[in-house]
Formats: C-alpha cells, sequence, structure tokens
C-alpha cells in the first residue's frame, strides 16, 4: 500500500475552530499495489467532513447497516460524526483519492452542488484525480497563499464533482449520451485517420479502460471494432464504385495496411476483398 498525504499544519486533525465557509483540513492518495489491505472504522466519525473518490478498482463499505461494493467513478460524502467503516483490498488494485474539510457553510455547498447524498457516481472524467493532486501539491509545498488557494482548489473540485455527476445522471435517465455521440461522429468523420482508442478515450475526458466499458455498453462493440466496421463499409463502398487496387483501398479506410484489411475483410465476409469485388461485377 501506497499513501501520499499532506495536512493543513502537517498533522490530521479535525476539529478546525475557525469560522470560514470553506476550509480544506488533509488530502491523500492511497494505491494498493503490495500485500497488504486497509481498513477504516470510525464508530463516531470524524468532526470534519470527508469525501473519497474511487479512481481505480473497489471499496468496500459498511453503509447503512450492510456491506456496499463501490467501483470506481463513484464518490461517497461522510458528514461529521457519522459512522465511517470502509476497506480497500491489495487484491483488487485499488487506489482512492481523499479529502477532508470543514467550513460553516459546508451543509448548504453540498446540498447546492447536488452531493448530499451519500453515494454519487462521478464518473471518471481524467481531470479529477488532478484537482486531488493540485490540493496535496499546495498542502505539501506551503508556499506563499497556499490556503487560499487549496480552499479555491477545494471548492472547484466540489462543483467539479458535482458537474460529473450530473453527466451521468442525464446519461442514466434516458440512454442518449451528447458526448459518446460526438466521439461516434468523430470517428465517422476521420475514419480514415490514425485514429486510437486512447486518444477518443482522452478526448472523451476519461481513463482508456472506463472509456472502452462505456463505449461498449453504449454501442454493443468496442471502439476499435466500431472504427474497423467503419472503415469496412467504406472499403466495401470502394470495391463497388471503383478500380482502386487493394493497397490503395486500405490506405483510404485508415486500415493499418493492406494484409490487415484483406484479413479483417476475409474474418467478417468470409472472402477475400477481391473476390467480393468480382462478385459484383457478375451482378
Amino acid at each position: 500500500m501506497l499513501q501520499f498525504s499532506a495536512y493543513l499544519y502537517d498533522e490530521d486533525l479535525d476539529n478546525y475552530n475557525v469560522n470560514l465557509p470553506f476550509l480544506v483540513h488533509s488530502c491523500g492518495r492511497v494505491s494498493f499495489n503490495g500485500n497488504k489491505n486497509m481498513s477504516i472504522n470510525r464508530l463516531y466519525g470524524r468532526k470534519d467532513f470527508q469525501i473519497i473518490y474511487i479512481h481505480q478498482g473497489k471499496g468496500h463499505f459498511f453503509l447503512n447497516n450492510q456491506e456496499v461494493i463501490l467501483n470506481e467513478g463513484c464518490t461517497i460524502v461522510y458528514q461529521p460524526f457519522e459512522i465511517q467503516q470502509y476497506s480497500f483490498r491489495y487484491l483488487e488494485n485499488a487506489q482512492f483519492y481523499w479529502l477532508h474539510f470543514s467550513g460553516n457553510d459546508i451543509p448548504n455547498l453540498l446540498e447546492e452542488a447536488g452531493l448530499d447524498q451519500q453515494v454519487i457516481n462521478t464518473g471518471m472524467a481524467s481531470y479529477i484525480p488532478a484537482l486531488f493532486e493540485g490540493i496535496i501539491r499546495e498542502l505539501s509545498m506551503k508556499q506563499a497563499g497556499y490556503l487560499q488557494i487549496t480552499n479555491l482548489k477545494g471548492q472547484e473540485l466540489i462543483w467539479m464533482l458535482a458537474r460529473e455527476a450530473q453527466k451521468q445522471k442525464h446519461r442514466n435517465r434516458n440512454g442518449y449520451n451528447e458526448e459518446m455521440e460526438e466521439i461516434l461522429e468523430t470517428i465517422h468523420l476521420k475514419y480514415n485517420q490514425d485514429l486510437t482508442t486512447e486518444q477518443l478515450a482522452r478526448t472523451y475526458g476519461t481513463s482508456t479502460g472506463w472509456f472502452i466499458k462505456e463505449f461498449s455498453k453504449y454501442t454493443g462493440c468496442t471502439p476499435k471494432k466500431y472504427i474497423n466496421e467503419v472503415r469496412l463499409n467504406h472499403a466495401k463502398e470502394l470495391l463497388s464504385s471503383t478500380n482502386y487496387n487493394i493497397s490503395k483501398i486500405s490506405t483510404v479506410c485508415g486500415f493499418e495496411n493492406p494484409l490487415y484489411f484483406s484479413r479483417y475483410f476475409q474474418k467478417n465476409y468470409h472472402m477475400a476483398p477481391t473476390k467480393y469485388r468480382n462478385i459484383l461485377k457478375i451482378i
């Protein structure tokens, strides 16, 4: 287990007596790549608020008298004095971020942001971990103005989690995903270019693994297969409407090379591209 954390005054306190609307106490990241699990059992909670964001793997939380397994992309919000019982297991290759904070206006802030529920699906936007890392960095270095910057970053984090939560609700409510539709449009417009799953994931704003999962759920196939199917449809049109040789069709449609194109065509249509063209001539 690897833990990197930073604190406002270099110690883990939860009872800062300040009259501020928002104050970050501490922030950290925990990764599991060894042979040690992590278990937290705070029967009386803490005096401050806590946010846990699961960036990778899964966590085991005891909520409402039962164990709940939460996957990557979930955010958990603990209120002051709320029981905190959760664990992460190294075999599940988990990574999570946490933030402790307080303030005299936090309940209103969380309610306005829509984060007043305990478990929220906030998705896997790639910039969320970067926001946590920025807070950790400010608390660690403690350069001029770090307190003000840390508190601003903490509030930004809450509002960006709220934004991502709204996106997830919209996607789940009606099945239409505007951002994913834009990805599909990009594929249809740029199918003949060097499109990779990693590039599309960055455009979508998530990790590659999460993007593949979301894309497959939305379209019924992986991004690579979808791209190749689009290319294949255009190749069929060129086979029937032009005299381009196989090498040129392969290049024009964006396939890696003629051999890969021919094999992929054969796999899908059980015949070589040249045979497909000859059949069309006969018809």
